[in-house]
């Protein structure tokens, strides 16, 4: 995808610090403006935020878009640093104020002397959140969207209803520091960067294993406690709710997001609008661009992890979004007139492609089935994919230790990347099943689905598949993942246990993605319990894992026969047939 920025002259830019914006209930809420320095007015563009509007990173980013001749505006959420009022993150149960904040802080950004009277809203997770909070209200001044990473139902960023510890735990310990700043708290980070840095070097090993999590010492935690507990008995509740609001939206949108983004599920929120929005001027105005990048990519580099996606993955956040702003704020007819709703970076390939619609619909579901004679433990055993049905074929099987779980590659920031995942190769409680080298390059895009019969020795337990490509030279590259707690099989409302050693058939579905596997590169298919910290452990008793210290093993067994075909259901675009033996 190629970016055209407009011919503008960059403007210098005035900052207007903490200028008061009263919410209708009389709170207080504080914003930074940033614009340019020119008798001219210009349309704004709006970030709502909890993490510091003065942040080095918030400052950079509202900077840059100000220098590109819009009135660029960050603002402090309630009750979050420079504003007054309680803090309730909206991803919770309970109370919260964003929708009403966010519409009478659109209105009052409209109304400012330097302005067109025009405004665009952005930002990246809690801050495309805020977005999207508010964009149900109509403001009659709101115009376009850029929301980035952000999903459309709670239980697509949770994933089966499925804890997210690692990044949920960091994250709550990072917005505790506000609440240290504003208690004057003598111990503890006092902003977000502290708690990052000292996330990664120490928190991250010491409460990870902490017993039970709902218990994590208010030293670290401070003043989240509360939120935390609620987070962790709501888990299965969609407190999002955007598909469900949809219908009342009506403004066009670019969502952004990437293949190893933990809210890949934003594809929904496009699909959604696509579909539901209020008017045929919003339906038909909603985009999606997916790169191959993480959830807190901003400026989008070529070097993702391990991999080195190319020249055609370096883009500038700051371009796209001057070009799509320019469209529908200052009415410049530019590029985004000619976009088409879909922008997909293939992995493999290392190109970006446009397409029509999400799923694409010339998509051709193709089952591999698994195949081993018993013995698929480690890279080294037995464990095949193909297209062929099973015959008679020996189950595989290996034991889950919650005290030993597999542990997911993360960045140093605490974010899934691409990494060489040959380091589990000779984990026994690992199930691998690969296939012969690719006759022919096959590309996957959209989102593939594993049918997996298994029996456990607990009562409640998890598996989790993920699809590989392993190269020529041995470097295994995760492409997505997918995780099914047992207890939720059938129902996340009425969760029902497990009967031990009852063959059960799970669907798990894993996260989109586009990835050409290369001739001479092969499909892989792991199959195992645990992706640990990105998803919490199960501990296999049947309780609740949230308040219980006790682990046991659970010993799994997974069938692969006539009358049990297990499988991964690849979504194959047919631009080139390509052969499996």
């Amino acid at each position: 995808m190629e970016s055209k920025v407009s011919e503008a002259k960059f403007f210098k830019v005035v900052l207007e610090q903490d200028l008061k914006v009263v919410m209708r209930d009389g709170t207080i809420l504080r914003a930074d403006v940033y614009r340019p320095d020119s008798p001219d007015k210009f349309p704004v563009l709006l970030q709502r935020t909890p993490y510091d509007k003065s942040r080095p990173t918030s400052i950079e980013m509202t900077q840059l878009l100000a220098e590109r001749g819009y009135i660029s505006i960050i603002q402090d959420v309630r009750g979050r640093y420079a504003s007054e009022g309680d803090f309730h993150p909206g991803f919770y149960s309970g109370k919260h104020y964003d929708a009403e904040d966010g519409y009478d802080t659109v209105e009052w950004a409209a109304r400012l002397p330097w302005s067109t009277g025009k405004v665009g809203t952005v930002g990246n997770s809690y801050c495309g959140w805020t977005q999207w909070e508010l964009a149900h209200t109509r403001p009659p001044h709101l115009f376009a969207m850029l929301p980035q990473g952000c999903v459309a139902n709670l239980l697509d960023r949770e994933l089966s209803a499925v804890p997210r510890l690692g990044r949920i735990l960091s994250w709550t310990i990072g917005l505790s520091t506000d609440q240290r700043r504003r208690d004057e708290e003598i111990w503890g980070p006092k902003c977000q960067d502290e708690a990052d840095l000292l996330w990664m070097k120490h928190e991250r090993s010491k409460w990870l294993w902490f017993l039970p999590i709902q218990d994590i010492p208010e030293s670290s935690i401070y003043g989240m406690s509360q939120q935390w507990k609620l987070w962790l008995n709501s888990h299965t509740e969609d407190n999002f709710s955007f598909e469900s609001k949809h219908h009342l939206i009506d403004v066009p949108v670019l969502n952004t997001t990437g293949w190893y983004d933990q809210q890949i599920w934003t594809t929904k929120q496009f699909t959604g609008m696509s579909s539901n929005g209020m008017t045929k001027h919003a339906r038909n105005n909603q985009h999606i661009m997916i790169g191959p990048w993480t959830h807190t990519a901003v400026n989008w580099d070529r070097k993702v992890g391990d991999i080195d996606f190319g020249t055609q993955a370096e883009l500038s956040y700051y371009d796209i979004a001057d070009e799509w702003f320019s469209y529908w704020l200052k009415g410049e007819n530019n590029a985004v007139a000619d976009w088409s709703p879909v922008q997909i970076f293939v992995m493999g390939a290392n190109q970006w492609r446009s397409e029509m619609e999400w799923p694409l619909k010339r998509t051709v579901y193709t089952d591999f089935f698994i195949h081993s004679g018993g013995n698929a433990n480690t890279a080294k055993g037995d464990g095949t994919l193909s297209k062929t049905f099973p015959s008679e074929e020996i189950p595989d099987s290996f034991t889950y230790d919650p005290r030993d779980p597999l542990m997911t590659l993360y960045s140093p920031a605490g974010q899934q990347e691409p990494q060489d995942q040959k380091v589990f190769d000779g984990r026994q409680d690992v199930l691998m099943y690969i296939s012969k080298p690719l006759i022919n390059e096959m590309e996957v895009t959209g989102v593939p689905e594993v049918q997996l019969y298994a029996a456990s020795s607990a009562t409640d337990t998890d598996f989790v598949a993920k699809l590989l490509d392993v190269w020529p030279d041995g470097f295994t590259q995760e492409i997505c993942h997918g995780i099914l707690r047992a207890r939720y099989r059938e129902s996340y409302t009425d969760p029902t246990l497990i009967e031990p050693g009852k063959i059960y058939e799970y669907t798990i579905r894993l996260n989109p993605t586009s990835n050409l596997f290369k001739e001479g590169h092969q499909i892989r298919l792991d199959i195992t319990s645990s992706d640990f910290p990105n998803f919490d452990r199960n501990h296999n008793t049947g309780g609740d894992d949230s308040t219980e210290t006790t682990l046991i093993s659970a010993d799994q067994t997974v069938f692969h026969d006539t009358v049990r075909p297990s499988k991964i259901i690849l979504p194959v675009i047919p631009k080139r047939n390509a052969k499996v033996t």
